[in-house]
């Protein structure tokens, strides 16, 4: 249940990403057939996934560096910009993130406990993702010694990105502001709804939203590809315990699980919904669904470790011998 669940998951991310990349391309034109790119990019994610292993590694490498880029350039743009580096040399500081805390939905305390609540549902949908490492276990050469060091990579990319980032999103601009609130209820595409972009605008620089969202374009296609892996891997391994039909355990010459592959990328085909709704009204359904998904798996995960950790105590096997352990668990 739990690794139908994982598939499902997995599925769903690759038309998120598809329609998003969608979406990220309007940014600059309307005058184009939305069909093309959406079938132009699962017909890209298959060529890359039906080759050897170690090229999806390698294509999956130089793109997720654009997203590392990415994540530092627009937390050096805020630095930067808040002690004075601008066009119109504001040294704005904390002026924007001081803004007290504003309810949501609801007025007074009720209001502001939903928008915490809120937000913690919509980033659970963006923090999700340290657990895929583990499954490259099986494709990687002494994984007893390879892993750890990516575990332990991942951690701290995910606390430095995500707290900084997070940070910096409410010292660039006002979350009410004008702009910002027009953008998002308007659903603008790609970078345009974004606090870094209209913190651009208010500060008169042109060129840079052009190329956060190019380097946009590049980290949507990087995690399409992920996760197109992913769920293959995932119902790969499910037909090879029995869990899934045999079919999807056949494998070509590269070793690559094309039926899975081909069954995980099916999904994509969700990303034509565009063509009845806007993308951003797709995009939140996509969400809802992941996040969900994401919640019962981690959960579930969760709940493992829980039982793993009482059998090795039960067995007298030491944690500290064991290839790796997080130092915050078992708390």
């Amino acid at each position: 249940m739990v690794g139908w669940n994982f598939w499902v998951l997995q599925s769903s991310l690759l038309p998120f990403e598809v329609t998003l990349f969608n979406s990220l391309i309007h940014y600059w034109t309307e005058d184009y057939s939305a069909p093309i790119p959406i079938s132009l990019q699962l017909v890209a994610y298959f060529i890359i996934n039906i080759a050897a292993v170690k090229y999806f590694g390698e294509t999956e490498f130089w793109l997720s560096l654009s997203k590392i880029f990415l994540a530092i350039g627009l937390m050096f743009f805020v630095f930067i910009t808040m002690v004075g580096g601008n066009p119109q040399h504001d040294a704005y500081g904390f002026r924007y993130w001081s803004t007290p805390m504003v309810p949501y939905i609801d007025e007074g305390g009720l209001g502001r406990f939903q928008g915490v609540l809120a937000s913690i549902i919509k980033f659970s949908f963006v923090v999700a993702g340290p657990e895929y490492v583990s499954q490259i276990a099986g494709e990687t050469i002494n994984p007893r010694k390879v892993l750890p060091s990516a575990y332990k990579q991942v951690a701290i990319r995910l606390t430095v990105f995500f707290v900084f980032g997070s940070l910096g999103v409410g010292i660039c601009c006002y979350y009410n502001d004008p702009l910002l609130v027009k953008a998002i209820e308007g659903g603008v595409p790609g970078a345009g709804s974004s606090a870094y972009t209209v913190a651009m605008h208010n500060m008169g620089i042109k060129v840079l939203p052009a190329i956060v969202n190019a380097v946009l374009l590049t980290s949507s296609f990087s995690a399409g590809n992920s996760h197109s892996f992913c769920g293959s891997r995932a119902l790969y391994g499910m037909a090879l315990e029995g869990k899934a039909p045999k079919l999807f355990a056949y494998c070509n010459k590269s070793g690559v699980p094309i039926y899975a592959m081909l069954a995980t990328l099916a999904w994509g085909c969700l990303s034509f919904l565009v063509l009845g709704e806007k993308a951003s009204v797709v995009l939140e359904w996509i969400i809802n669904l992941v996040t969900a998904a994401q919640m019962y798996s981690y959960t579930c995960i969760l709940f493992t470790y829980i039982m793993w950790r009482r059998c090795t105590i039960a067995q007298g096997i030491d944690r500290e011998k064991l290839p790796f352990k997080a130092w915050s668990l078992v708390y």
